[in-house]
């Protein structure tokens, strides 16, 4: 796939380079997903056709086809037959998924999106903190035990762990019993999985985190609801110390490649 380089990339836009993928399709998409999402593409411009991209990137058209299938999928383009592709506006974006919201967040170009999420994140989490620790039942209280354990298991490996995080979020959830926060949370919890692999590069981060995860679920079994809110607030502002600073500081090259499936 033959990919701008970083130096040629620089010069002509002011997206980062590709990150390698271990899957093509996968390149591409987050490729093109970047280059909308930070503005090489403009909004309601006229996209390159799959044969201009497939020269480009040195990749098949099929690819290609597949790859624009994605992004339509995203809400990113328009496919007219007839017309051509064009870049739809950023207010007809999927704003939710994982790919563009995180893309939107790492180019800094909508300052209140982070605050936004995290905010979201949050109401959620706290809530459904303050509602398991009255609501958990034995069932409830396995599933947690279970998370934890794979937790402790997986402190040298980061994405595992982001995986294990997402599992233990998902287990108080349940432990709520309150099916709309459920459903709320769901494609937050997409997003949390990929900032997750990347805070947890962080020195020190995991460690800290799994303190927060042990408090929370104390709080739970103890059925100590003011304790439940107190530990998942704490917990949640530390996250969000993390990402603001893993953005600041981490290159888009190093990127954990989830990022942008």
């Amino acid at each position: 796939m033959r990919i701008p380089s970083e130096r040629q990339t620089e010069q002509q836009t002011a997206q980062p380079p590709l990150a390698r993928l271990p899957h093509l399709r996968e390149q591409v998409v987050a490729h093109l997903v970047r280059h909308i999402v930070g503005g090489y593409y403009p909004p309601g411009s006229t996209f390159p056709t799959e044969t201009e991209l497939a020269h480009t990137l040195g990749v098949s058209r099929a690819l290609v086809r597949e790859a624009v299938r994605a992004l339509v999928e995203k809400g990113l383009v328009e496919v007219r037959h007839g017309v051509g592709t064009r870049v739809r506006l950023p207010s007809e974006w999927n704003q939710l998924d994982p790919a563009v919201l995180f893309e939107r967040i790492r180019t800094g170009k909508d300052e209140t999106l982070l605050r936004d999420l995290l905010e979201l994140r949050a109401v959620l989490d706290i809530t459904a903190a303050e509602l398991a620790a009255q609501r958990r039942t034995l069932d409830d209280l396995s599933v947690l035990e279970q998370a934890l354990r794979a937790m402790r298991r997986s402190l040298n490996d980061p994405l595992a762990y982001a995986q294990h995080d997402a599992a233990f979020h998902e287990a108080i959830v349940e432990a709520a019993h309150n099916q709309l926060i459920a459903v709320a949370r769901r494609p937050l919890g997409q997003v949390l999985v990929r900032a997750w692999e990347l805070t947890d590069r962080l020195p020190g981060r995991m460690e800290a985190s799994q303190r927060g995860h042990e408090q929370i679920a104390a709080a739970i079994v103890a059925q100590d609801v003011t304790a439940a809110r107190q530990a998942m607030a704490q917990h949640v502002q530390q996250f969000e110390d993390d990402i603001r600073e893993a953005l600041r500081h981490v290159s888009p090259s190093a990127l954990p490649e989830f990022l942008h499936r």
